[in-house]
């Protein structure tokens, strides 16, 4: 690296206007970042940093030209007015590509400190950025995972589904939670040919009540099991200041629209069980198949209380209670039809003297049955929580 350039902010401002990063901030927040950014120069073929190494900046052409490199693979090449690094601003984990200057070139260099200072160190926002951050990590090594066994057995990736695939079996939980009152088990569904467009979870709210999620993803153009992990690393951050189901949801939603891709569909329908004492919070995003029995055969269908997570930035999500006696169930199923959720339903209550995990067992060979006779091969998520 040789002489130092500088810029006043008044010339750093329209540059950053064309970066997708800041594309559309205020012009009072671009100032703020622009009074933040340090000049770099660097000579033609010079490594700006090595896969591997600690990430510490974000970098944004402001002349020349940015190889970005993998291995010997070129990955992409970065001029004026494009950023790369982006994911330093929000971690210091280890550099995923190497950066190298195709010729003499300079650079804006944003610090990941001064960037997060600006952002206000330990804000709500700036923690649901590292989860996603660590998130979009993970589910990378997984790609690189999947794409170097293809190449190790010679059998290429055939599409996006079978990507899918291997993220959601890294999702779904193995065990479910123990609740204080109820029996509550839950499952998917994992079909060979399966679009990996569902799973399920369990977290703790702020005031430590547990909760269990469905998700069942509307993706097109990405793996959804993509999507279904950056819904549920939302949903997890949110869960540490959320007062409620419904702004559990609201939060979510916000943190998936600010992500969303233009042209894209990318929603995730999701359903919230809370369990209390005397029953339980159901809230719901997007229309998910969901009622409560009773144990008398008594039939409570369960709704949505607003779009699919994603779709409609600042939407403010309802929730109900819903009571339940002693031996009273509620399912939810991650999507499926009336008349397969009905059958599923008048199933349980014929075995709701089972334990849970049992009974979620058989509403899955049901559904696979079912699904069998109509040739299809969807898979369903299922949450079944009975009151002891």
């Amino acid at each position: 690296m040789s002489d130092t350039p500088s810029w006043s902010v008044d010339e750093i401002v329209p540059l950053l206007q064309q970066v997708d990063l800041f594309a559309g901030l205020p012009d009072e927040d671009l100032r703020g970042v622009a009074a933040i950014v340090r000049g770099e120069q660097v000579e033609a073929g010079k490594a700006l940093f090595e896969e591997g190494d600690p990430g510490d900046a974000y970098y944004v052409v402001y002349s020349g030209s940015v190889e970005i490199l993998k291995g010997a693979d070129k990955l992409a090449v970065r001029r004026k007015g494009e950023g790369f690094g982006e994911m330093a601003l929000l971690d210091d984990a280890p550099r995923s590509a190497t950066a190298r200057a195709a010729e003499e070139c300079q650079l804006m260099a944003v610090g990941r400190d001064d960037f997060q200072k600006l952002l206000g160190d330990d804000s709500l926002p700036l923690r649901m950025l590292h989860v996603l951050s660590k998130a979009l990590r993970a589910l990378g090594i997984r790609f690189a995972n999947v794409d170097r066994s293809a190449q190790a057995s010679d059998t290429p990736v055939a599409d996006l589904d079978a990507v899918s695939r291997v993220l959601q079996r890294g999702m779904v939980p193995t065990t479910a939670p123990r609740v204080e009152g109820f029996d509550v088990a839950a499952g998917t569904t994992l079909e060979d040919t399966g679009r990996g467009n569902t799973t399920w979870d369990h977290l703790r709210m702020k005031d430590g009540s547990p909760a269990v999620l469905v998700l069942d993803v509307r993706a097109d153009g990405f793996p959804p099991a993509y999507v279904a992990g950056m819904a549920r690393a939302a949903l997890r951050t949110a869960a540490a200041s959320a007062e409620d189901a419904a702004e559990l949801l609201r939060l979510a939603n916000g943190a998936l629209a600010d992500m969303h891709v233009e042209g894209v569909d990318q929603f995730v329908e999701c359903g919230v069980l809370i369990p209390q004492q005397g029953g339980v919070i159901w809230a719901s995003a997007g229309r998910m198949p969901a009622g409560v029995l009773g144990r008398e055969g008594a039939f409570q269908q369960l709704g949505s209380h607003g779009p699919p997570l994603g779709m409609m930035d600042g939407f403010s999500y309802g929730s109900e209670a819903v009571e339940m006696g002693v031996g009273d169930s509620a399912l939810v199923l991650s999507g499926g039809s009336n008349g397969l959720f009905r059958g599923a339903a008048d199933l349980v209550a014929q075995v709701h003297g089972k334990p849970a995990g049992e009974v979620v067992g058989t509403v899955h060979k049901a559904i696979r049955k079912a699904q069998e006779a109509e040739s299809t091969t969807e898979e369903i998520s299922v949450v079944y929580l009975r009151r002891n």
